[in-house]
């Protein structure tokens, strides 16, 4: 075998996961992931203040995960960050927090300001820094899918400075050749959404090997600013959340997949990918109740985020555990493909 064949056989090797042949698209391919993947398990006085805040929610919040690199050392490829804008530094800082990542200017990663805001990693660059660290050290991974999570908070919000500032991170932290961009995706098409509808342009396992592909999931007016000057999200270092019938809508965020399933699997076979929900507030994991995984596993979403999986916290004991048959975190997606 030559040289260059050998070495594109253990690239698809290393770019496959378990039952997923690498020459799969990305949209071809099921994950399970993790919701709010920065968060841990609440220490007692993040849980003191929720409960202090807002007693009813404590329950819906009793959930955590390990760090970053030990999730996608589990095989999860779907991870969350939740950003919060803070362009001058020290917004989200408490009295006497000597970090100086919180001082530093630059979004941060906490889930409610003020209140729950415990985090394995406490600003967006440190959080691109710890995934940067393990795809350097697992070479050839499968690819990873980020969603960030815009929220205005703190008297500042994502404008368009602070939106390019979130690029700007991300292309310096993860490097080039690191990221799959719109521009790649988009190709000579006209459109993003005519690449991935009419040209089926999603890259292969194989080439998008070693990548990360990142989504904003913001609200209505980050998505016009975010693509505001950027036809088809030309430049930009993230895909977005957008309505179906935007050039620039090629990804989607359906929460509940027992109600959506048909529209979910109908935008699947369409060439798009679908991210949603196999639980949320730990409501189907305490009531042991698969019905709502199920439902997004046969929808074909492609990214299935979760608050338990195998490895997350669960000081409960449930018995629930996101996965597909025999505990995979991956899978040929049922609607896209065939294997």
């Amino acid at each position: 075998m030559r040289r260059a064949t050998v070495l594109l056989a253990l690239l698809a090797g290393a770019a496959g996961m378990a039952g997923t042949p690498a020459s799969l698209r990305i949209d071809q391919v099921q994950v399970i992931g993790s919701h709010n993947s920065y968060r841990p398990y609440p220490s007692p006085e993040a849980r003191a203040r929720i409960v202090a805040a807002a007693p009813g929610e404590w329950p819906a919040l009793a959930y955590g995960h390990p760090p970053l690199a030990e999730q996608l050392d589990r095989g999860l490829r779907q991870v969350e960050l939740d950003v919060a804008p803070d362009p001058r530094g020290g917004a989200y800082a408490a009295p006497g927090d000597a970090d100086p990542a919180m001082a530093a200017p630059g979004a941060k990663v906490l889930h409610i300001p003020g209140i729950d805001t415990d985090s394995h990693c406490r600003s967006f660059r440190a959080c691109l820094t710890i995934l940067r660290g393990w795809s350097d050290r697992h070479r050839g991974h499968a690819p990873v899918f980020v969603l960030v999570n815009a929220g205005d908070a703190g008297g500042a919000r994502f404008d368009a400075a602070n939106l390019a500032a979130l690029d700007r991170d991300i292309r310096a932290v993860m490097g080039p050749g690191r990221i799959v961009t719109p521009d790649a995706v988009r190709g000579r098409a006209a459109t993003l959404r005519d690449a991935v509808t009419r040209d089926h342009a999603w890259p292969t396992m194989a080439r998008a090997a070693g990548r990360f592909l990142f989504v904003l999931d913001g609200s209505t007016a980050h998505q016009d600013a975010y693509r505001a000057g950027h036809p088809s999200l030309r430049g930009r270092a993230m895909f977005a959340f957008f309505d179906r019938d935007v050039p620039e809508a090629v990804v989607f965020n359906i929460q509940d997949p027992s109600t959506g399933r048909d529209r979910i699997a109908a935008l699947v076979r369409q060439g798009f990918i679908v991210r949603t929900r196999a639980d949320e507030g730990l409501a189907e994991p305490r009531a042991n109740d698969r019905r709502r995984l199920d439902a997004a596993i046969a929808s074909g979403a492609q990214w299935i985020s979760s608050d338990l999986y195998d490895g997350a916290a669960n000081p409960e004991r449930l018995p629930y555990r996101a996965a597909f048959a025999g505990g995979a975190l991956s899978r040929c997606d049922p609607v896209t493909a065939s294997c």
